[in-house]
């Protein structure tokens, strides 16, 4: 998988990850911000208490807008995704993906929340990437744009939602193996 693509789709597991439970409420010391002059302004973050369907819509603006700060103060430093990423795998491939020249592209397709066990909340989502271009709502998908199913489980710490674990995987295109070489058998 290009590497971009691989990076955007952990960005964005991230950024859904970020409203799930923290079993502390200090944060590890972040790094950069991944701001620059070039960067979009952030999205608006959500109100003390909004709803978890607001900052989910809210995280994957911010990707778009290459706001790796604010992805991250949603992410738990107990983060861990089902195939191994913890909060460190998370913040390296968000401020990566941050800081990669060019547009990035980010649209929440769909989304639902299904309430869990202890107040915890699972968003399922479908979010498209594209590189070196934004996505707008109700454009079609450029070339070369991938979308992904995303579930993150989150918690509410507070009055702040962050990311505690959760898994993605790609739907479109589908995933395939390269093309086989045909061989003549004369």
């Amino acid at each position: 998988m290009h590497p971009l693509r691989r990076s955007a789709s952990c960005v964005v597991l991230c950024a859904l990850l970020a409203g799930s439970a923290c079993q502390r409420e200090e944060s590890p010391p972040r790094g950069g911000t991944g701001e620059t002059s070039q960067r979009a302004e952030a999205p608006a973050a959500p109100e003390r208490d909004e709803d978890l369907a607001t900052l989910v819509a809210s995280l994957v603006d911010s990707i778009q807008a290459k706001q790796s700060s604010y992805v991250l103060d949603h992410v738990s430093a107990q983060f861990k995704e089902d195939g191994g990423l913890d909060y460190y795998d998370v913040r390296a491939l968000v401020e990566k993906y941050a800081l990669a020249p060019g547009a990035v592209g980010a649209r929440l397709e769909s989304s639902a929340l299904t309430p869990e066990a202890e107040g915890r909340q699972r968003a399922v989502t479908q979010v498209a990437f594209a590189s070196g271009q934004r996505l707008a709502k109700g454009e079609p998908l450029p070339a070369g744009a991938v979308v992904y199913r995303i579930e993150v489980v989150f918690a509410k710490i507070g009055a702040k939602w962050q990311a505690v674990g959760g898994r993605y995987k790609r739907e479109l295109p589908p995933v395939t193996s390269p093309p086989t070489l045909s061989m003549s058998t004369r």
